[in-house]
């Protein structure tokens, strides 16, 4: 907790999206930044069906990079194997 995962999201997407105002999505779970930017923080999720009631799989699916903060907080450790655009941030 507080080890700049954020912060490191918010220097990544420095580069590309200079003017895009990175904040936690500690509270909101899913932060969307671009057309197909996302930024999870699934620290509070218990369980992987909590996120049935967020767009979590379909940003997954999608053509989209998807920066997840905790992503194996009480998820299946391969739900992340065939998505090639999930960053997994560990700090």
């Amino acid at each position: 907790m507080g080890a700049g995962k954020t912060a490191y999201v918010k220097e990544v997407l420095a580069m590309h999206l200079p003017n895009v105002n990175v904040t936690s999505p500690t509270f909101t779970i899913i932060n969307q930044y671009a057309d197909n930017v996302f930024h999870a923080d699934l620290y509070r999720i218990k369980d992987i069906r909590e996120l049935g009631n967020t767009d979590f799989f379909e940003i997954m699916r999608g053509d989209n990079v998807f920066f997840i903060e905790w992503p194996f907080n009480n998820m299946p450790k391969d739900l992340y194997d065939m998505h090639p655009n999930v960053v997994n941030v560990y700090l």
